[in-house]
C-alpha cells in the first residue's frame, strides 16, 4: 500500500480548566472526539466522563476551544464500580448524545523493575473493568446558546431521559449476544491489543446504531456491528429486525487489516472510518470513506471503500506517539482529529494540547 499522506491546513487548540481531575490524562488520552454546532466533545481512557470545549475564536491558521466542563457519567448513571469506562466513542442524532465503552477484556503489562517471575505472570493475568461494557445515551439539547447535557428533559413535547444498555457489571446485551456468534465467538475472551474484541467506533444514522470494532480483524476485515434498541424504564433493549434471524447485524470491511478507531456519519448518509492498527504497535493511521453508508442488509462486505489520506504512518514519529483516535466534522469541507499520546510539541502550558484540522 502506497503512502497517501496529507497535511493539515491549522491547528486546533484545546484549553482545558486548570482545576479539571486528572487534567494530565486529559490532555494525553483523548479516545474519541464529537461536534455539535460549536461545541466540542471528547472522551478519554482513565475515567468515566465527557469532556465539553466552545469554539472561541477562528482565523485562517488556528481555531481555539475553551469554557472546559466536564459531565460525570455518575451523575447520569448508577453505574456498575468506581473505575474507569473506556469510553472510546461518541456519536450524536438529535435529541442524544450516545457513548460507548470498550467492552474489552485487558491484560496487564509487566515491569521491567521486577523479577522475572513477577513479569511472567502480569503478562498472563487479564483484568475486566465493569464500566467497560456500558453502552448509552443521554439528552443533548441546546440551551443558552451550548449543548448541554440532562438525565431528563423535555423534546417536542415529550420527557426523555438518560438510558443505558441492558446488562450487567460483567456483560451487556450485545456481548452477550455476541458470545455465540459464528465469526466473533472465539475473540471475545480475547483481551483488547491482543486482536481480541475491541469497540472503539460509534455512530448513530436514523436509528442505526453503528459500532465499529478496533479487533478483532479477520483476514484483514475489520467489522462493524448495527444494532437498533427500544427502551423500556431508561433501559436500552436490542431489537431484532424483521425477517431477520439475530439481533444485530454485521458489515465487514476491507481495510487492509487495519481496525476502526472512528466512526462519523455524515448527514448525507457517507460514513467516514478512521482505521490503524488493532494491535499495541505503530503503523498506518487513514481516513476511508464508503459513499452512501453501509448497505441496510443483514450482513454486507465492502471490498473497496475510498481511502482519502494517511494521519500518520508509523516510525515517521517517535514510538507510540500521536495515535489518531478521534475524528470529527467541523463543517461539510473540515474535520478535526484528536491524538491518543501526542508529540511534546503538542502540549502546551499546564493545560493546553494542539490537535489538527484537515481539509477534505
Amino acid at each position: 500500500m502506497l503512502p497517501k499522506p496529507k497535511k493539515p491546513t491549522k491547528t486546533a487548540l484545546l484549553t482545558f480548566n486548570k482545576e479539571a481531575k486528572n487534567l494530565s490524562d486529559l490532555k494525553t488520552e483523548i479516545s474519541s472526539t464529537l461536534i455539535t454546532d460549536r461545541n466540542l466533545w471528547l472522551s478519554y481512557d482513565e475515567d468515566a466522563r465527557i469532556e465539553r470545549l466552545i469554539i472561541k475564536d477562528e482565523d485562517e491558521d488556528q481555531l481555539s476551544f475553551e469554557n472546559h466542563c466536564c459531565y460525570e457519567l455518575k451523575d447520569f448513571f448508577d453505574l456498575p464500580a468506581d473505575n474507569e469506562m473506556d469510553m472510546e466513542a461518541l456519536a450524536y442524532e438529535e435529541p442524544y448524545l450516545w457513548f460507548c465503552g470498550s467492552m474489552s477484556l485487558k491484560r496487564n503489562s509487566p515491569d521491567e523493575e521486577d523479577t522475572i517471575e513477577k513479569q511472567l505472570e502480569a503478562l498472563q493475568e487479564l483484568k475486566l473493568d465493569e464500566n467497560r461494557f456500558s453502552l448509552g445515551c443521554i439528552p443533548c439539547l441546546q440551551k443558552d446558546g451550548n449543548f448541554q447535557l440532562f438525565k431528563e428533559a423535555d423534546y417536542k413535547g415529550e420527557k426523555i431521559t438518560a438510558k443505558m444498555m441492558r446488562g450487567g457489571s460483567k456483560s451487556s446485551e450485545l456481548h452477550n449476544a455476541l458470545l455465540a456468534d459464528e465469526h466473533l465467538k472465539d475473540f471475545m475472551r480475547i483481551p483488547c491489543k491482543d486482536n481480541g474484541f475491541d469497540i472503539e467506533g460509534l455512530a448513530v444514522c436514523d436509528s442505526r446504531i453503528l459500532i465499529g470494532l478496533r479487533g478483532p480483524v479477520l483476514n484483514g476485515y475489520a467489522v462493524i456491528l448495527e444494532i437498533w434498541c427500544d427502551s423500556l424504564n431508561n433501559e436500552l433493549i436490542m431489537q431484532q429486525r424483521k425477517g431477520e434471524s439475530k439481533l444485530y447485524r454485521k458489515h465487514f470491511i476491507d481495510l487492509n487489516g487495519k481496525g476502526i478507531r472512528e466512526l462519523n456519519c455524515f448527514p448525507n448518509g457517507d460514513l467516514y472510518i478512521l482505521a490503524g492498527p488493532t494491535m499495541d504497535l505503530d503503523g498506518t493511521i487513514s481516513l476511508y470513506k464508503i459513499e452512501g453508508g453501509l448497505e441496510d442488509n443483514y450482513a454486507s462486505v465492502v471490498h473497496h471503500p475510498e481511502r482519502l489520506f494517511d494521519v500518520a504512518r508509523g516510525t515517521e514519529i517517535e514510538r507510540g506517539e500521536d495515535k489518531a483516535e478521534g475524528v470529527a466534522f467541523l463543517n461539510e469541507k473540515e474535520i478535526i482529529i484528536t491524538y491518543d499520546s501526542p508529540q511534546q510539541k503538542r502540549l502546551i502550558g499546564d493545560n493546553k494540547v494542539a490537535m489538527d484540522v484537515f481539509d477534505l
